[in-house]
């Protein structure tokens, strides 16, 4: 979706709202993080780091995806991915 804005298109990007549950340790950080001025509200600082979150991950669903193309090729995936998430994680 683009607007326009003083004589050029911009892209504006449409949100969702969604729920999430958080541990009161998690929202006393997120809470710190906006009264510190970090943020402006809760809303922008999750946002933030879910993208951040997410920015760090790419190495992940990388790896996956060659793992989709290799299954094409050889007609199964070589190695067995069951709790590979979080062992990763953790060795991270």
């Amino acid at each position: 979706m683009f607007i326009y804005f003083c004589g050029m298109f911009i892209s504006r990007v449409v949100m969702k709202v969604v729920s999430v549950r958080l541990s009161e340790r998690e929202l006393r950080e997120i809470d710190r993080l906006v009264e510190y001025g970090v943020f402006q509200s809760r809303s922008e600082a999750i946002r933030e780091l879910v993208r951040l979150g997410m920015e760090n991950l790419t190495y992940l669903h990388e790896a996956v995806e060659r793992l989709f193309e290799l299954e094409k090729v050889e007609g199964r995936i070589p190695i067995d991915l069951s709790g590979a998430t979080e062992q990763l994680l953790r060795e991270r």
